[in-house]
């Protein structure tokens, strides 16, 4: 009888203690909570259009967005032009939370939603902060983990915590804050399709070159002296994509040319020339086990006009692209070869 007095005893504080967390981490299900239903940030979408700066701070990272004459900037980046969809998409989500259910008041506790201090190391929260032309703070949270359709209907749900409030919220909306400062990037260079070009010559660090050519715009591209006696290329068409690299151009990352000198030697060179006179020149160096490319045009009649918007776009940068691409800008003819079958 005692024991099972006992076990009756433990059950019942077991269940208790469970109760506690759950209320601790659920916060309150009272509905009659005033902010329930409203909007988070109740001003700011009447002043989107007073918005001058934004930002965001997760972990160790800071990501900075002001606003130019026309476009938006990634000040961590020397003032690059930002992904202008992505931030307009940030700043409606901002001005269309609403607070759904209030949760836990328990510091110990913000780490579940993601709603701790922002700016630590181990910090997984983001501190965001939205400010006008005269530096006026008009909207901070410290957004959390997000959730895929929580609240049914296609309606997500976001946690989140104003700053210096203990209270924390499940929301409704959305916010897409994944990833570094460089997914904030406008990423398009320019494009030279792969049926515009005419040549395409890569130089090795070591100064070792290989030329891709053709006659005409319909012909397959060829290498511009014989292969080696005993070799022959890989199967398909390997000498396309190599030539063909600047269709569809984009970075991965970006910096201002005065961050580093590239060397005079030991460096790679890409030219690629088009049927109407275009050309552009690539110097790859490596730094930091990131390979960044300094890219120049030129070019005259037709292609006067391409080269000049080239070089608006490029000239005082230097750039750094996925791997495959860079991969591309550093052909070889031993790259290009099959190689040897083993015996």
């Amino acid at each position: 009888m005692r024991q099972r007095h006992l076990l009756i005893l433990l059950a019942v504080a077991a269940l208790a203690v469970a109760l506690a967390v759950v209320s601790s981490v659920g916060g309150s299900t009272a509905q009659n909570d005033p902010l329930v239903g409203t909007l988070v940030l109740p001003d700011l979408g009447q002043r989107l259009q007073s918005v001058d700066r934004v930002t965001m701070v997760r972990g160790t990272q800071k990501v900075t967005l002001t606003r130019a004459a026309n476009d938006w900037r990634v000040e961590e980046k020397g003032g690059w032009p930002a992904d202008a969809t992505r931030v307009r998409h940030l700043l409606l989500g901002l001005a269309e939370l609403r607070y759904v259910e209030p949760k836990t008041r328990e510091p110990t506790l913000y780490a579940r939603l993601g709603v701790e201090d922002a700016g630590k190391p181990d910090s997984k929260s983001t501190l965001i902060t939205v400010a006008d032309t005269e530096g006026k703070l008009l909207a901070d949270i410290i957004a959390g983990k997000s959730k895929y359709d929580e609240l049914g209907g296609g309606d997500d749900g976001l946690y989140l915590r104003r700053p210096g409030d203990v209270q924390s919220w499940l929301a409704r909306g959305s916010l897409d804050l994944a990833g570094d400062n460089g997914v904030w990037l406008d990423k398009t260079l320019f494009d030279v399709p792969a049926a515009t070009v005419k040549e395409a010559v890569f130089v090795a660090a070591n100064g070792e070159a290989v030329a891709i050519v053709r006659a005409a715009a319909g012909d397959k591209f060829r290498l511009a002296t014989p292969t080696p006696k005993g070799k022959k290329l890989k199967d398909g068409n390997p000498l396309a994509e190599p030539a063909g690299a600047l269709a569809s151009l984009e970075l991965a990352d970006v910096q201002p040319a005065t961050a580093f000198a590239l060397p005079q030697s030991g460096i790679a060179h890409a030219r690629f020339t088009t049927f109407d006179g275009l050309t552009v020149t690539l110097d790859i160096a490596d730094r930091d086990k990131t390979s960044w490319v300094r890219i120049a045009a030129t070019g005259s009649g037709a292609a006067a006009a391409k080269a000049q918007a080239i070089n608006a776009k490029v000239h005082g940068w230097l750039f750094a692209f996925p791997d495959y691409k860079t991969g591309l800008f550093k052909t070889t003819l031993a790259g290009l070869i099959e190689p040897a079958k083993s015996s």
